[in-house]
């Protein structure tokens, strides 16, 4: 991949080499969604699937960013005409090193985009390592993830939590993050399948956060909070909120089944690591089941194309279990399934689909991957 990209970067900026090459990894999430901006429990880990961020400075007075995948470059920045993408880039120098001068920057890779993998999150958190490598700083990869999710919320507008930017940035080979999205404080869980692999299932319905329902579904958890501290004033989030406590206090049916989502995802998180660590496969895959019942009736964000590759996935003799992943309205599925029944699984998945929607998905099959990292021409 790093000497594909190299050609393209040569082909565009000539021979000369990049000062700096990056790779930023996309992430899955195994369970609990929705749960990070509720001070709650998530489980990432990055996958072997990543962003490569090319970058050198420029002697020309202007930037030059080429997003290579999209057929896409900018000679400019600051201005809100930027295509969605170089707002990321553009957001991240501002915030971080808004003299450093014009850039030249080619972002290529093997990351699908829009497909709830985390695309976005990887390109501002590679560009800040990108930044950090250029200018020999010394912040953390702690430092950078945070900068990174303020950079989304306060240049982009998505008001989601942490878990993406800790995920790309810290995540191990082999490795889940359970991370507590209140103290910031994560470990490792090590995941042995034997026999089983993880898979994400393209819907190729692409979604844009902020034009979606995404933000509303965080207002209504803060008008749940709000009305359960009148009652129960140490309440900070729904995760100090319990199944007993939800029935003591007056909400609207809405914000009554958000906050049940929220309190039943944030248990199945636990259970899920348990289940993991147990190589309970069966009470792994019945949890990611569950969570997708969740999300599709109390949280309301999933689509038809989800429901679909779902209830084919979850109906099929060799799939443990399955839901969609990521901040909903499109994106993926993922699902546990033996390793032996991926072929035949995912040519009847085509059939299926395509009779539907006159399309066919995408299958990713998946590493658990190290996260963003400055790498060197092999």
């Amino acid at each position: 991949m790093t000497d594909q990209i190299l050609k393209r970067w040569d082909a565009y900026f000539g021979p000369q080499q990049p000062e700096i090459i990056i790779r930023s990894p996309g992430r899955v999430n195994i369970i609990g969604e929705h749960t990070d901006y509720n001070q709650g429990w998530v489980l990432p880990g990055a996958i072997n699937q990543s962003l490569y961020i090319l970058i050198s400075k420029s002697s020309h007075p202007t930037h030059h960013w080429i997003a290579h995948d999209l057929n896409e470059e900018v000679k400019t920045a600051g201005n809100s005409s930027l295509p969605d993408w170089a707002k990321y880039i553009d957001g991240a120098i501002a915030f971080y090193k808004p003299d450093i001068g014009p850039l030249h920057i080619l972002i290529s890779g093997d990351l699908p985009i829009g497909a709830g993998i985390s695309s976005s999150s990887a390109l501002v958190c590679g560009m800040l390592v990108a930044l950090q490598e250029m200018t020999a700083s010394s912040d953390s990869k702690v430092d950078l993830a945070r900068l990174g999710s303020r950079i989304e919320r306060e240049v982009i507008g998505v008001q989601g939590g942490i878990m993406d930017q800790y995920a790309i940035m810290m995540s191990r080979p082999g490795h889940l993050m359970l991370l507590d999205c209140r103290s910031k404080e994560f470990q490792y869980i090590k995941v042995e399948l034997k026999g089983y692999q993880w898979m994400l299932i393209n819907t190729k319905v692409k979604h844009n956060l902020i034009e979606s329902d995404y933000n509303q579904r965080a207002t209504e958890c803060s008008e749940a909070v709000e009305i359960i501290r009148s009652k129960f004033p140490k309440t900070e989030s729904l995760r100090d909120v319990t199944l007993n406590i939800l029935n003591e206090v007056d909400l609207s049916e809405t914000l009554l089944q958000r906050s049940r989502f929220v309190i039943e995802e944030n248990d199945r998180v636990l259970r899920m690591v348990e289940a993991l660590q147990k190589h309970d496969v069966l009470d792994a895959g019945r949890l990611l089941s569950a969570s997708h019942e969740g999300l599709k009736t109390l949280y309301e964000v999933s689509c038809p194309e989800l429901d679909h590759l779902v209830d084919f996935a979850n109906h099929y003799k060799d799939v443990l279990g399955a839901r969609m992943m990521g901040g909903g309205f499109g994106g993926c599925v993922i699902c546990l399934i033996k390793e032996e029944a991926v072929v035949n699984f995912k040519n009847s998945c085509i059939e299926s689909y395509t009779d539907r929607f006159g399309f066919s998905p995408e299958f990713i099959l998946f590493e658990l991957g190290a996260g963003a990292e400055r790498i060197c021409k092999a």
